[in-house]
């Protein structure tokens, strides 16, 4: 029911206003309707990967396939009120991602209802068309993903305060399920300097999540090698788990095309049966623009943005990551996973990117108690309006 609302309060708003559009146009923003005080603006995303593995245990064929294909129209009225609807519709993880409706009517403040990422991790709430690599990192299985909830964000000039009250999502995400429940979630951004070609971010957050009776509690990582559907760690059901605290701390330093970042996550159990286990990750990348195109920062959401090339040959920048997951506590054996990721990314355009990663995964020990090593060699084309 809380599905169907959503969507159906966040449907009417949007096709209501392109009967009365004074202008469209078409461009590198997508195609845009325009009226007196209405901007509609339709834009999707298409992510194309190809992975070749080499696994010393498990045999993990090459596959091609496509990664993301989602469509989406966001609805801006009055510079007040903004509604997005975003889905979907031949990834491999099809469904309803974004689907909201936003108030900002009065200064500084938001205040948004629908389905939306859950204000947490950093790195989740950055679009996928701005991350440095094809993946996120491994802590953030351990972070909430899309949900159905509320949330209110109020910021200043280098800071930002947000909190939420979410339940499940729409459609579950088949490689990031989302255990079912109610969560309180907090989060903090401070940004000590804040300049255009220069930033300090530091981050923190809590959620805490009360899991429905009986509901049974489970977390597993793929290595950061997206088409792979394989996991070499995992906790498999815990079935005792009554809730679970989430912990989040970011920090990150940005001038001119020079970008370092981490984050810590960790998650306590109450799981009284098995231990409480605690669940622990963390990741460190850098990246670097070699023709000299600046990062972006902003400190109202907490993430890094888009590289804008200046040159008709478009921007050149490299990458690398450090991840690790633990998920072995108590009388949990889920095993440990570290991620090695290099990478290259050419901006051609605004909207087209091409990506190359390569990812050396090491689980010592695996889901089975064994050692266990793969490499990965992926590839990205990327068009996104």
């Amino acid at each position: 029911m809380r599905a169907i609302l959503c969507l159906g309060v966040a449907g009417a708003a949007l096709l209501a206003p392109m009967a009365h559009a004074q202008d469209v146009t078409a461009d590198k923003d997508g195609i845009t309707f325009e009226g007196d005080n209405f901007e509609l603006v339709f834009g999707g995303r298409l992510h194309a990967d190809t992975v070749s593995v080499n696994d010393d245990i498990t045999p993990i064929p090459s596959k091609s396939d496509i990664r993301r294909f989602r469509v989406n129209a966001t609805l801006t009225i009055a510079d007040d009120l903004r509604v997005k609807l975003d889905h979907d519709i031949g990834g491999v993880s099809t469904g309803w991602k974004n689907a909201w409706i936003e108030y900002r009517g009065i200064d500084n403040l938001s205040i948004k209802a629908g389905q939306m990422i859950v204000p947490f991790n950093g790195e989740d709430m950055m679009s996928s068309n701005n991350l440095k690599f094809m993946e996120r990192g491994l802590p953030s299985v351990l972070a909430p993903n899309f949900a159905v909830g509320g949330q209110v964000r109020y910021r200043g000039d280098n800071w930002s305060v947000t909190g939420g009250y979410f339940g499940d999502p729409i459609d579950q995400d088949p490689i990031r399920a989302t255990d079912e429940g109610e969560s309180v979630v907090g989060r903090v951004v401070y940004a000590p300097i804040k300049e255009r070609r220069r930033a300090v971010h530091l981050a923190g957050a809590i959620e805490h999540r009360q899991l429905k009776d009986l509901e049974p509690s489970r977390v597993s990582a793929q290595p950061e090698f997206g088409l792979s559907s394989v996991t070499l760690i995992r906790t498999g059901t815990q079935p005792d788990v009554q809730a679970y605290t989430n912990y989040n701390a970011e920090a990150g330093y940005m001038q001119g095309p020079f970008m370092v970042k981490g984050q810590y996550i960790t998650r306590q159990n109450d799981a009284p049966a098995i231990g409480d286990p605690s669940y622990n990750g963390a990741s460190a990348e850098a990246a670097y623009v070699i023709t000299g195109e600046r990062q972006r920062y902003s400190s109202t959401s907490g993430t890094f943005g888009a590289i804008r090339p200046r040159s008709k040959y478009g921007a050149v920048e490299v990458a690398a990551r450090y991840s690790t997951l633990d998920l072995s506590d108590a009388l949990v054996t889920g095993g440990e996973q570290t991620n090695y990721s290099v990478g290259v990314n050419w901006y051609i355009n605004e909207n087209v990117r091409l990506m190359g990663n390569y990812i050396k995964a090491d689980a010592k020990p695996n889901r089975n108690g064994v050692d266990e090593s793969a490499d990965a060699l992926m590839g990205r084309l990327q068009i996104a309006y």
